[in-house]
């Protein structure tokens, strides 16, 4: 209860003591707002539409754009509280450069198709530039990560969690709901710790908020490759920011636990398109949300059960920040069992669906 009770007294704090942050998300969040509907027109002017193949539910012409708005709404409070608050110019640079770099070659992307090789060039490099600045992971468990294990570990990190947000993005509101939920929760975390580290997640969860006021269903807008590849490196980022000891002894599992809904489906996508021999990125119909319409849920019904669970899980997350780290590390480890769980049973289920209809 005293834990409880400090941390509420320093989010407290934390919320009357930083007028400037909040005058930034209102920025953030009215720049991508307003900018939305001309990007929809400027597509709808120019026939810029998302594609349709085999992984995607959605049909009819949709502009897929939609991450220039809250991308720029993002850049905008950042640059705000960045000439306001001079000494975290710094801790900002690595993440939005490398992350910029990330968004430009995603919007190529949407409009070039790139080659995927490509695709995961750049990602690499900006992985690099994150890397090489020494954000990693420094440990696992109780364990230091010895170098350059840490590294290595932390490069392949970021390229996984960028393809699992990217793979993730196939249904309205689902990529920006889950990334709204996680980094809102990592601001939480981080109003415990000195540092600029809070203001990047609650900026940015301003300006996707503003982005899903156009994405949720029937969506009017996709945020695009640009806007997932974006969104899916922020949050393989965030908890590499070194904030209080209590989060630093379990970040990893807070961060697995955190994207385990776009880690699992990703981690499924990969290993059924090498059993089948097929591309990685080649598209199909059986991600998790897919698997979840075919058992009969519609799409704002499988939205509401996937941010639950993601809300679920940003809870337990919460709830690990109060307690012992042996018993967080038990507790989320359990959790993790659970979405695993979760996984293999609509698995299972859709699998003796399809049976069923054959």
């Amino acid at each position: 209860m005293s834990n409880l009770s400090s941390f509420i007294g320093l989010l407290k704090a934390f919320v009357l003591s930083n007028p400037l942050l909040w005058a930034c998300c209102a920025v953030s969040f009215l720049v991508s707002v307003i900018l939305i509907p001309c990007v929809i027109r400027v597509c709808t002017k120019r026939q810029w539409f998302d594609s349709v193949n085999e992984r995607k539910i959605h049909k009819g012409q949709v502009p897929r754009l939609g991450s220039i708005g809250f991308v720029a709404g993002f850049a905008v409070g950042c640059f705000i509280f960045i000439v306001a608050d001079k000494d975290s110019g710094m801790v900002f640079m690595p993440l939005i450069f490398a992350g910029l770099l990330i968004f430009a070659f995603g919007i190529a992307d949407d409009m070039l198709d790139l080659n995927a090789f490509f695709k995961l060039l750049v990602q690499c490099v900006a992985a690099l530039i994150i890397v090489m600045n020494g954000y990693t992971f420094s440990r696992f468990f109780s364990f230091e990560l010895p170098r350059p294990l840490d590294s290595v570990f932390t490069f392949f990190w970021i390229i996984g969690i960028i393809n699992a947000y990217n793979l993730i993005d196939g249904l309205d509101g689902l990529c920006g709901g889950l990334s709204v939920l996680t980094v809102f929760t990592y601001g939480i975390i981080f109003t415990q710790a000195p540092g600029c580290y809070a203001a990047v997640c609650l900026i940015l969860v301003a300006s996707v908020a503003g982005f899903l006021l156009y994405n949720r269903p029937r969506a009017r807008i996709f945020m695009g490759d640009g806007g997932s590849q974006f969104l899916g490196f922020v949050i393989a980022v965030l908890p590499l920011f070194r904030t209080t000891a209590n989060f630093e002894q379990k970040k990893l599992l807070i961060a697995l636990n955190l994207v385990s809904v776009p880690m699992f489906d990703c981690i499924a996508a990969i290993w059924r398109r090498t059993r089948e021999h097929r591309g990685i990125m080649s598209p199909d119909r059986e991600h998790l949300h897919h698997k979840l319409m075919n058992l009969g849920l519609s799409g704002p019904q499988i939205l509401a059960l996937l941010l639950a669970i993601q809300a679920f899980l940003c809870i337990c997350t919460g709830i690990s920040m109060g307690i012992k780290t042996v018993h967080a590390d038990i507790f989320l480890v359990a959790v993790f069992v659970c979405m695993f769980v979760f996984f293999s049973a609509v698995h299972y289920a859709n699998q003796a669906k399809m049976r069923a209809k054959s």
